[in-house]
């Protein structure tokens, strides 16, 4: 029998919105409340359902232009979001590929054939599209972003606000970012943290910091995860 709806849930209409941007209050309320975590856990069946019945009617927007050069967000659709979610999500690598022990961020690489998971130091080319999947645990707060081989820091996700994505347990995050003609070692950074952090701390941490050499970023009160790409054209 399903729990029943208290007067502290969330609207439909606001849980809906919390699969596409997260929001920190309504994943805390979703975290303690059975009612809700019924209603994420159908949202996520129906997306799956969506996911395998209709693979090629994922829907999402144009990339548009984004203010730091070297990458293009994507935004999703409200009118599908649960699929959205699930856009570029190919069964897990039977090992995981990433810096950091444990499967924490895996980066999706589609656009230009079958999506597939990042491998560390894989090629990507222009008009590549990427998403980001992490499993930072229970009651996180995550920003994604990117350092290039000059040191310079993109914001990947969130795209947009202030405050960091609020994460329960596994997910594939909404939005994304398409590749530009740019070349070179492009190091993919999942900042974790129990605490949301500001957007300065992470790009202050980040801000120079060698690409090919993850050790050297320490961040107070957060982990990382990271992948390492080389863009260019094969």
């Amino acid at each position: 029998m399903n729990a029943p709806r208290t007067a502290q849930c969330p609207s439909d209409l606001a849980l809906e919105e919390h699969l596409l941007t997260a929001n920190p209050a309504t994943a805390r309320h979703i975290a303690g409340c059975a009612h809700c975590q019924t209603w994420e856990r159908s949202a996520a069946k129906a997306a799956r359902a969506f996911a395998r019945e209709s693979p090629r009617l994922m829907a999402k927007t144009r990339a548009r232009t984004s203010s730091v050069r070297r990458w293009a967000p994507l935004l999703p659709l409200a009118a599908l979001a649960g699929a959205a979610l699930l856009f570029l999500r190919p069964t897990p690598p039977d090992a995981p590929l990433y810096a950091t022990k444990g499967e924490v961020l895996t980066v999706y690489i589609g656009g230009q054939g079958e999506a597939r998971a990042a491998t560390q130091g894989e090629r990507v080319r222009p008009g590549d599209e990427l998403r980001f999947h992490v499993a930072p645990g229970p009651g996180a707060f995550v920003w994604i972003a990117s350092v290039d081989s000059t040191g310079t820091v993109s914001r990947l996700a969130p795209a947009e606000g202030t405050t960091p994505l609020a994460v329960e347990g596994a997910q594939l995050l909404p939005g994304g970012a398409v590749l530009d003609a740019t070349e070179g070692p492009e190091r993919i950074w999942a900042v974790i943290s129990k605490e949301p952090l500001s957007w300065a701390v992470v790009e202050q941490a980040l801000q120079g910091s060698p690409v090919r050499d993850p050790a050297a970023i320490h961040i107070p009160g957060a982990r990382t995860a990271t992948v390492l790409l080389e863009r260019g054209v094969p």
